[in-house]
Parts: C-alpha cells; structure tokens; sequence
C-alpha cells in the first residue's frame, strides 16, 4: 500500500532521515520505533505531507505522492494523528469529528461554514465518539477533557476522514496503564476493519501487542525490520535502545 524509498531530508546541516525505505502491506499493522531523535516523528511527516523529501520516492496504492501537499494526501486515503494533540479545543467534540467529514463535502469548506452542518455525517461522527468512548460527552468543549480523553477524540477526527493508512504519532504517549489497554483494543478493532496502520510509539507492550512487522530506525538511519519477536533479541536494536555497555 505505501513504499518509501531511498527517503532523506535534512534540516540545515542536520540529517534527521537518511537513505531510509520502508514498505508496508496492505491491511497490516506495522510499528516505527527508535531512540530518542531517531528520526520517528520526521519520517511520519514525510509520509503525511508535512514534510517534502529531500531525495526518494513515495507512493501509496501505486500512485507517486512525491511533491503532494497534506491535504492532497488525506484525499487519496491517509490520515493521521499527532505527537502533540491538535484539537479545536473551543469546538465540541462532535464538531471535532465533523470537521473530519468535510473532505467528503460536495461542497467547497468555506460553504459549509457559512451555511452549516447538513446533518449528513452527525450519525457517523456519534457511532465514532462511541468507539472510541467518548458518545456521552458528543456536546462537551474538547478543551475541557482530561489529557487521555483528548488522544481518543484526536483519533476518531482522523476516523472521520475514512482512512484506507491511518498514521499514529505517538498514540500511548502520557496514557496510563488503563488508557493504554483501552487504546490497544481500539486499535486491533480498527485493523479488523481493514485498515491499515502505522504506528510510531516509544510503548514497546502495545508495539509488542499490535504490530506484525516493526522498522527500526536510529540517528535517521534503518537499523532492523522484523517480526515484534526478532526485534526483541536484535543486538544491534537493544544496544541503540540501552547503549552497548548495558546491553552487554
């Protein structure tokens, strides 16, 4: 479904991803970890949009998105979430989820803002602030919820734009332990769906949990890809997560 390769992008004189490719299948769950400034949150930005590559090529169902802004991305069927949430706090959280759905509008954005919601999506937009446990508060402002709620509802904004590759930043950061559990379950759900998942996440339990295949990177560079269970016992993985001194 997607294919980067040869992927590099430098900011200045530093290269935060270089000479990087990865390929992940459709319909299949695939982590993105690493140290600390491996190049995790860039490497996402590059897949999204965010980011345009310095060298490489992307392409997604075939189709090169080489040089396509964000929001040409979403079109075509990625969506993502954030390392740092990014709501309309001043919003409901049903408007959060609405705002979602405007990319399936027949009509331009700025004419759904002067004329108003329809009602068209307001049914689907409920069914997603249910999954992902937040259907009794559809009314609250989204500024108002306690951190861990706030991820969920970032998360089924993404939903709202009918994802075939939904991208998560760091989905686990700040979550406790039962937040955590809750998200795992969510995010096996959505793969039951059929979509497909990429996840950068420094929790290696749901990484362990979730994923089939994990790409490893460190100081911008691939350092392993494998299965969760050969990611675990790599040398070279455990020595960049715990230095060589600790690992040996």
């Amino acid at each position: 479904m997607l294919s980067a390769n040869n992927i590099s992008k430098s900011f200045g004189g530093v290269r935060a991803v270089r000479n990087v490719s990865l390929s992940v299948p459709e319909k299949s769950v695939c982590a993105l970890i690493g140290p600390n400034g491996a190049g995790k949150s860039t490497m996402l930005n590059l897949l999204s949009g965010v980011y345009q590559p310095d060298a490489g090529t992307l392409t997604f169902g075939g189709t090169s998105m080489t040089g396509l802004p964000a929001y040409a991305r979403v079109r075509l069927g990625i969506a993502r979430t954030f390392q740092k949430i990014r709501l309309f706090k001043q919003l409901s959280l049903l408007e959060n989820v609405l705002a979602g759905f405007h990319i399936h509008q027949d009509t331009p954005f700025w004419k759904y803002l002067v004329v108003g919601d329809t009602g068209r999506f307001r049914e689907e937009a409920r069914e997603l602030l249910a999954f992902v446990g937040l259907g009794a508060r559809a009314a609250d402002r989204a500024g108002a919820l306690p951190y861990g709620q706030q991820r969920m509802l970032e998360i089924a904004r993404a939903l709202a734009t009918r994802p075939k590759l939904f991208m998560l930043d760091e989905p686990a950061a700040g979550l406790n332990p039962a937040e955590v559990d809750f998200l795992l379950q969510r995010l096996v759900d959505i793969a039951k769906r059929g979509t497909t998942l990429l996840v950068v996440e420094h929790n290696m339990d749901l990484v362990m949990n979730v994923a089939q295949r994990v790409f490893v990177l460190d100081h911008g560079e691939p350092l392993f890809e494998g299965t969760p269970r050969e990611v675990q016992a790599n040398p070279r993985v455990i020595e960049a997560y715990l230095g060589g001194e600790f690992a040996a």
